[in-house]
């Protein structure tokens, strides 16, 4: 025999369920939605840290370098910086720039944890991208 009792629950339960997907169709998601914010704000913040960073810096190969992008890879605990070379800067190859870079992570890392409010400082994953001059910020 079936059990009427908890009928009226379902049925209630799932029109609520198609309305809240019909108002995430219409909306959009809103999950995430502040955690999202908060990940743009802390590479806004290391963006601008490794830019006086780099700027600050004793070599000249690395001050001579513009941070370009900074994006969560995957999440706000690594960070992949894309930095590219300024248009007054000497010509050098890749792997020297790479090798500096990494030289310097913790130098940089140690920056970005000063200027940011984060129990633990992310990761740095250092890109060089092709192409000079401004940075698109």
């Amino acid at each position: 025999m079936k059990d009427f009792a908890n009928r009226g629950s379902r049925r209630r339960y799932g029109r609520a369920a198609a309305e809240s997907e019909s108002a995430e169709i219409f909306f959009g998601s809103q999950r995430g939605g502040r955690r999202d914010h908060k990940t743009a704000q802390l590479c806004r913040q290391v963006f601008q840290a490794l830019s006086m960073a780099l700027g600050d810096c004793g070599d000249d190969v690395l001050r001579g370098l513009l941070v370009h992008d900074v994006d969560p890879a995957p999440n706000a605990g690594r960070l992949l910086v894309r930095v590219g070379f300024s248009a007054v800067s000497e010509p050098i190859g890749v792997a020297e720039v790479v090798s500096r870079l990494e030289q310097a992570s913790g130098f940089l890392r140690r920056e970005v944890a000063a200027a940011i409010t984060r129990k633990r400082a992310p990761e740095l994953m250092f890109v060089l991208v092709a192409g000079g001059g401004e940075a698109p910020r």
